[in-house]
């Protein structure tokens, strides 16, 4: 009689098993890679928020009382909130506009980042 083999030879498991791992390490590759991205996309939206704010809470408080201005005409000032650096420095660009500017710093994965924002706002005589 003429027996059919069944069953798998050790070398077609092998195969088998070396793909499916093979395939599960680009997936986890991939994995890895989207979770850096999501993070510095993250970081950097905090960052525009974080600016932004800055900027408005200047901006309206000379609006109730441009008199203010000299208290935003020190210096520089710095500060920290959580992983984030903030500074913010206003000086005249001209003689009725108020350049603000908002600078972030923050390290991601051991490199320092930053994000700049400068604004301009009229002051009335």
């Amino acid at each position: 009689m003429n027996a059919k083999k069944k069953g798998f030879v050790l070398l077609d498991v092998l195969t088998g098993l070396f793909i499916f791992s093979l395939g599960f390490a680009v997936m986890l590759a991939l994995i890895n890679t989207a979770y850096i991205k999501s993070s510095h996309t993250d970081n950097t939206l905090q960052a525009v928020n974080l600016a932004s704010s800055t900027a408005e809470e200047i901006t309206a408080v000379l609006l109730d009382d441009p008199s203010a201005v000299y208290h935003y005409l020190i210096g520089t000032t710095r500060d920290e909130s959580g992983q984030f650096s903030r500074t913010v420095c206003c000086e005249w660009d001209s003689p009725n506009l108020l350049k603000i500017s908002v600078k972030i710093n923050w390290t991601e994965l051991e490199d320092q980042k930053e994000f700049k924002l400068t604004c301009l706002h009229y002051i009335a005589e």
